[in-house]
Order: structure tokens, then C-alpha cells, then sequence
């Protein structure tokens, strides 16, 4: 089951493509401490990826029909 802030961040990373933490939580209207446990864990689940610039992006094949299902 994923929580709503990790539905959220999951819904900015695919409509915008690379983002940074701070542009996230930005965005979201929450602490970045929050965002970074999200991404911690979308980046564990490998539905998500960090590249050098410190950029988030949604993994390619990796998204769960689940998850979108459940927006």
C-alpha cells in the first residue's frame, strides 16, 4: 500500500520529468525531510532513480499498474 505523499511524488515525477527533493517538497507544500524518505523508498521499490545532479526521475518499466490504479 503506498501513502498519499508517495502517490503525489510519484504523479510529479511523471509529469515532470527531473526533479530535485527541494523542487518536490516545493511543489507538494511539504518538509523536504518528508520528500527525501518518499524518495528513499520509491528509489528502493526501483520505481524511481537519482541521477549525478541530484535529479529524480520516474524508472522506465518500472511503474506498477497498481499504483496508478489506485490515484
Amino acid at each position: 500500500m503506498t501513502s498519499t505523499l508517495e502517490t503525489d511524488v510519484l504523479a510529479l515525477l511523471e509529469r515532470g520529468g527531473m526533479l530535485t527533493a527541494d523542487t518536490i517538497a516545493h511543489n507538494l507544500d511539504t518538509q523536504r525531510w518528508r520528500v527525501s524518505r518518499v524518495l528513499d523508498t520509491l528509489r528502493r521499490n526501483g520505481d524511481a532513480f537519482q541521477n549525478r545532479r541530484a535529479q529524480w526521475q520516474v524508472s522506465a518499466g518500472q511503474r506498477r499498474p497498481q499504483r496508478q490504479a489506485i490515484q
